[in-house]
């Protein structure tokens, strides 16, 4: 696999940022026109983790037996189906059942995605597609941003039109023939059967758990609540434009990581891009009240954060064989949304303020990138 070829696997990437991020950029609307409380709000992201832990538990290991294009086909139109119902939505608990089948074909997309670019790319630079699969997330994220700030602001009482938009994935269907097939399950898939207690006994995957439940603990808690927390700030106009010119330092922080892990290593580059992030998280709340240093620390929060994400996604499949490869990455996402899950009510625990929930963010992600130590460097391994 080769860059151009990135383009189809990229876009059901951006698809799940998108439908992702739609709740986040939705979060005062939906408080006040459900009448619900931060507690319900952040209970939003956490079913949808849950049912991003199902999918991804279950459907990583039925991609080692039955092929990992045929799960993402079967996966996509689940969630973009159930953000396009979010516009009838009447009631909270219409929200919360709908979010829980977004978060079911979110989580059996993304780790079956990156295992089919990972094993498609030759040693050399197959660590660099899967950060450039992954930064394809930013993409997905800033449309999401960018048609908030257009749209949400005007449309006032019909602010769950926006909604709507998510139909424009739909296009995904007609592409996914594109979507290649790994070459190496194909060979495997009928030869072994895939053992689960492999996967659980392996030496490095209480690490890999530990790492991913801490990096999206923190992830989800600051950009889920992130638009919410700078309105809170500055005028709504305002507050968009901070968020969306914050995402956009999303990029390069990928495009970074892809060049650095294939100089330096995908455990040197996970372990400093996650303490970064943890002393950018801590820049920007010590100065939100001040528009500029809220803008650098927002800034710094996207570059390092997504950066991070790219070298873990790179290191993830690179650490199991072929015949567990698909259950191992799937199992990793899975502790990673139990992080999800959690992330997002720390706020709701505190009556006033965001300083303590920082904090809380930055603990979590600096034990993250002490245990990224105990990870094996995977940089230039050959599948067998």
């Amino acid at each position: 696999m080769r860059y151009r070829k990135l383009m189809v696997p990229g876009l059901f990437w951006a698809s799940v940022a998108y439908n992702m991020g739609v709740i986040s950029f939705t979060g005062k609307n939906i408080i006040e026109s459900l009448n619900v409380s931060k507690f319900e709000y952040g209970l939003l992201f956490s079913i949808t983790f849950i049912g991003w832990f199902i999918g991804s538990f279950i459907f990583g290991h039925f991609s080692d037996r039955f092929g990992r294009r045929k799960m993402v086909v079967i996966a996509t139109p689940i969630h973009i189906v159930a953000t396009v119902l979010l516009y009838f939505s009447s009631s909270y608990w219409m929200f919360f059942v709908l979010r829980f089948f977004a978060g079911l074909g979110f989580g059996i997309v993304l780790p079956i995605l990156s295992t089919i670019v990972s094993e498609n790319s030759p040693p050399a630079v197959r660590g660099r597609m899967v950060v450039l699969l992954d930064s394809f997330w930013t993409y997905g994220w800033v449309l999401g941003s960018l048609l908030a700030y257009l749209m949400l602001p005007g449309l006032g009482a019909d602010w769950k039109n926006y909604y709507l938009v998510a139909l424009i994935w739909l296009v995904l269907i007609p592409l996914s023939i594109k979507l290649p097939e790994s070459k190496l399950v194909v060979k495997v898939k009928h030869q072994t059967k895939v053992k689960i207690w492999e996967v659980l006994r392996h030496r490095h995957s209480f690490w890999l758990w530990i790492v991913w439940f801490g990096m999206a603990f923190a992830y989800y808690g600051v950009f889920g609540w992130l638009p919410s927390i700078v309105s809170d700030y500055y005028p709504l106009i305002r507050s968009y434009q901070f968020v969306m010119i914050s995402y956009l330092f999303q990029i390069p922080g990928f495009l970074t990581a892809a060049y650095l892990v294939e100089k330096i290593g995908r455990k040197k580059v996970l372990f400093s891009f996650i303490a970064l992030t943890g002393i950018s998280a801590f820049v920007f709340i010590t100065g939100i009240a001040i528009a500029e240093m809220a803008m650098v620390g927002m800034i710094l929060l996207s570059f390092f954060d997504l950066g991070a994400w790219g070298a873990l996604y790179a290191i993830t499949p690179e650490i199991y064989k072929t015949k567990i490869r698909g259950t191992g990455a799937g199992f990793a996402n899975s502790a990673g949304r139990v992080g999800g899950l959690l992330g997002p009510l720390v706020p709701s625990l505190f009556v006033s303020g965001y300083e303590m929930v920082f904090l809380i963010y930055i603990a979590v992600l600096f034990a993250a990138a002490f245990f990224s130590l105990m990870l094996p460097e995977t940089k230039g391994i050959k599948f067998e």
